[in-house]
């Protein structure tokens, strides 16, 4: 192996784990949450996502993909022990960071068509629509998610409402 494909691979993985990392913290430390807010026609549910998520069976492999809420101090599993108001909120929030943080990564990787040389560019537009695909998976998760953890969390509030408690 040549000290030029070394120093590619080298390039190429650094590139990656900095636009992986680097849109997941964007998301998380640089964005406000009010953004989100704003954004909400775009993380509306659209009418053709539950035939497609059930044509797809999302429900049955989307636990099986990694996921790194533990990195930014979120557990999502702690929905059953600790079903609170504030909880279910942040979740709709991880939601929002992760979808958008996703986007982010498919987007940005097309970058990596500038740190390698014009020979290699071709090699680079596939990596980065593999890195798209790669991607999408985790959008849809979110999407899956969303539309259910704020179903949960007008039922959460409507239950506080009728016994004249905030639940927390």
């Amino acid at each position: 192996m040549s000290w030029f494909t070394v120093w590619m691979i080298i390039i190429n993985t650094t590139f990656w784990l900095v636009c992986c990392f680097g849109s997941a913290w964007v998301v998380h430390k640089l964005l406000p949450s009010s953004v989100y807010g704003k954004m909400g026609w775009f993380f509306k549910e659209r009418s053709f996502e539950k035939r497609f998520y059930r044509l797809i069976y999302l429900a049955k492999w989307k636990d099986k993909l990694p996921e790194w809420g533990k990195v930014w101090n979120f557990e999502k599993n702690h929905l059953k022990q600790e079903l609170s108001l504030e909880y279910v909120e942040r979740f709709i929030l991880e939601t929002y960071r992760a979808e958008i943080g996703h986007i982010g990564m498919a987007v940005f990787g097309f970058a990596c068509i500038l740190v390698n040389p014009r020979d290699s560019a071709q090699m680079a537009i596939i990596s980065s629509i593999i890195n798209v695909f790669v991607q999408i998976p985790f959008c849809l998760i979110q999407r899956f998610n969303r539309p259910r953890l704020v179903r949960l969390k007008t039922r959460l509030e409507k239950r506080s409402l009728q016994s004249g408690t905030e639940l927390k």
